[in-house]
């Protein structure tokens, strides 16, 4: 049973230490909220971090705000470990230790699915919000804490990013409500958060989408298209993987694709991005190797196989996914 926001604020408001955590590959959302949130705590005299241990991609650093740390001990005494935008410890793989410092486990997330692996103290589990961002923002609110202008940006960046610009089908009329609300904080502005999100891309990361659109495959009559970064093609092209981060809403512009698969080859193992457009279930797609994710935006990681080996597991299932509205 979901805890109230105000119950969550309360928890919060008692504790002084605070880690936070965003899900690996954090996205705007995971990174957005998380900040907010830190943000939030620090101003009521809180310590609190969000703990990470990968790289801020490129596109998202100003939502740092100095809050992110891959250093376990920087707080001697955790009262609070809390996930944001995930749940489950797949999500946040390599920050075991520092998660099991806390002596109070929390969850705020807005995926469906909820890991049965971990008994959290309190949980908000929200699969109609649109964003976590939209809950992180009622904490804040519900907490006392002022709506300043980095927070406002964080949220906006959560909202925007998950929405893909108020576009996504996710979208509610409590998305454009807090927007809302974000516009009347003084220095803000929208076009300035979105330029930064969209419009910073390199020539290499531009010449590196080129590629794997050139390199598409398409299964099931042209309903699915499936692309693959791979480590050759980033050194090729002298990017990283999250200069990659934009490409798989490219595969989904293309006319009659109902579901995309964008393959992304690390040193460690093989992530899957899976979008649909109407009717495929991607999150019960990824489901099947332990990913998760919404009906229409999801992804699962691949740690003991190779691209190939990936390929041949998840193909077969995107197919039958894609085949028929009936597999929704």
């Amino acid at each position: 049973m979901n805890d109230t926001i105000r119950s969550i604020a309360t928890i919060m408001k008692d504790l002084d230490n605070i880690l936070l955590f965003p899900h690996i590959n954090m996205d705007g959302d995971a990174l957005g909220s998380c900040t907010a949130l830190c943000l939030a705590l620090r101003q009521l005299g809180k310590h609190a971090y969000v703990m990470i241990n990968e790289p801020v991609p490129k596109n998202l650093d100003f939502l740092e705000c100095g809050c992110t740390t891959d250093d376990d001990s920087v707080l001697s005494d955790v009262q609070l470990s809390l996930m944001v935008d995930c749940n489950g410890m797949n999500r946040i793989a390599g920050r075991e230790n520092a998660w099991n410092r806390g002596r109070l486990k929390g969850c705020i997330d807005h995926h469906a699915t909820k890991a049965k692996e971990i008994r959290y103290d309190f949980s908000r589990i929200e699969p109609k919000s649109a964003a976590a961002g939209e809950i992180a923002y009622n904490i804040i609110r519900a907490m006392g804490a002022e709506i300043t202008l980095d927070i406002a940006n964080c949220i906006f960046a959560a909202i925007t990013t998950d929405t893909g610009n108020f576009q996504h089908s996710n979208t509610t009329s409590r998305s454009h409500e807090i927007a809302g609300h974000l516009y009347k904080i003084e220095g803000f502005n929208s076009k300035v958060i979105s330029a930064l999100i969209y419009d910073r891309r390199s020539k290499e990361a531009i010449k590196l989408e080129s590629e794997v659109i050139a390199g598409l495959d398409f299964y099931a009559g042209g309903k699915l298209a499936v692309g693959k970064v791979t480590q050759k093609l980033l050194k090729e092209n002298g990017c990283t993987m999250d200069e990659a981060d934009g490409i798989i809403q490219k595969i989904m512009s293309i006319e009659g694709v109902e579901g995309g698969c964008l393959f992304k080859e690390t040193e460690q193992n093989v992530r899957a991005s899976l979008r649909g457009r109407t009717y495929a279930n991607m999150a019960k797609a990824a489901s099947v190797f332990g990913g998760g994710g919404h009906v229409l935006a999801a992804g699962c990681t691949f740690t003991d196989m190779d691209l190939e080996q990936a390929e041949k597991a998840l193909i077969p299932v995107l197919i039958e996914t894609v085949s028929s509205p009936e597999n929704k």
